[in-house]
């Protein structure tokens, strides 16, 4: 059975290999989320900043 993924920024529907995994804290909890290759290169490039 095939997994649904959501981009958690943009709420497009994603695939397997379309995905990307994210772990950041938020008050002080630790959570994963998936992005779309769009939202995780904007994500990488806001957190180089």
């Amino acid at each position: 059975m095939a997994d649904n993924y959501q981009c958690f920024y943009c709420d497009d529907s994603l695939t397997e290999n379309g995905l990307r995994r994210i772990n950041f804290f938020h008050n002080e909890l630790e959570r994963e989320e998936t992005l779309c290759v769009d939202c995780y290169s904007e994500w990488l490039h806001g957190i180089k900043e």
